[in-house]
């Protein structure tokens, strides 16, 4: 039977439990206002661009592109990523502008929002913007997937495979469509050229720095007969044969694993251990990608040195008695 009310219980103010749909609409605020929008500014955006606004308001926003035909020779997976059109002078101005512009605009916004008086609207209309702005991104990178393969060609060589050089032409040329200036008068493709060929060479000039570096390292462990003798219980001929046992095996591995085995293990010329994160930022991919490429790559260093046999290094003479 429920207790009768008491004049002490009405008047107690009850506590109103917080909407679950408030929670998640100031949760949204709250990650809006913690993520930078990077704009490339002009002088035109100070008036509003009605038209735009409404069409995206509207929901009938859509990216110019028309789909064409492929080179035959590409692999499939390739394929796709080449079949939008290049885009005209006149559209890549239009949709560079219109992709700043809604990003602009989304931030001008976002100052006026307060996680304590959530303004729904006022956050849809913002995630309208940035959702139609990547939507233009995606499409001029679309439309400059060709030049970023036909640049990466150029820089393949035996050491350097063409998936890996891509990955990193395609990394280059998402900073370069948020990088470039529409207003300066070029075409897009020339900044992209330059800026995916000058991070194809960077990352080349940087992997043979680790190779020198790593050799560099190795010699290192070169210990003369005295302190081989004083210090450890491996003469100099052992020591030359694990550094050209640990040569071989760093061979079986790719770029990126090489990177990321040393990055881990502060090997090379880095000196401290580096997190999944920092190398996923670096390379340009997910953590989760990161790590399935070092359990790829320590699958293949157990591998080659199971098949080196690396237990019969040690020298018989300097194995420890029973």
């Amino acid at each position: 039977m429920r207790p009768a009310a008491t004049i002490s219980n009405i008047s107690k103010p009850t506590k109103r439990r917080q909407p679950a749909t408030d929670r998640l609409v100031r949760d949204r605020i709250i990650r809006l206002l913690r993520t930078e929008i990077e704009f490339i500014s002009n002088k035109t955006f100070g008036t509003t661009d009605y038209a735009l606004e409404q069409q995206v308001l509207a929901g009938h926003f859509v990216v110019a592109g028309t789909v064409s035909s492929v080179p035959r020779s590409l692999p499939a997976h390739l394929a796709r990523l080449c079949e939008s059109e290049m885009l005209t002078a006149d559209q890549e101005q239009k949709l560079f502008r219109d992709m700043n512009y809604l990003k602009y605009r989304a931030n001008v916004l976002r100052s006026r929002l307060n996680p304590h008086e959530p303004d729904v609207a006022m956050l849809e209309k913002i995630e309208r913007f940035l959702a139609a702005a990547k939507a233009i991104r995606d499409q001029i990178i679309k439309a400059n997937m060709r030049l970023a393969i036909s640049v990466v060609k150029k820089f393949v060589t035996p050491r350097h495979s063409f998936d890996d050089m891509l990955s990193d032409g395609i990394y280059s040329l998402m900073q370069a469509v948020d990088k470039f200036d529409f207003d300066r008068g070029f075409r897009f493709s020339t900044y992209a050229y330059r800026a995916i060929a000058r991070n194809a060479y960077r990352s080349i000039v940087r992997q043979q720095r680790d190779v020198v570096r790593l050799a560099s390292d190795l010699d290192d462990l070169n210990l003369d007969s005295s302190a081989a003798h004083a210090e450890s219980s491996l003469d100099v001929k052992t020591w030359t044969r694990l550094r050209g046992v640990l040569s071989q095996v760093m061979e079986h591995l790719d770029r990126r694993e090489r990177l990321i085995i040393r990055c881990r293990y502060a090997l090379g010329g880095h000196r401290k251990v580096k997190t999944f994160q920092a190398i996923a930022e670096r390379l340009g991919v997910s953590k989760e990608r990161v790590r399935q490429l070092e359990q790829r790559a320590m699958a293949k260093l157990r591998a080659t040195a199971s098949e080196l046999d690396m237990d019969e290094l040690l020298e018989p003479s300097y194995a420890t008695t029973p």
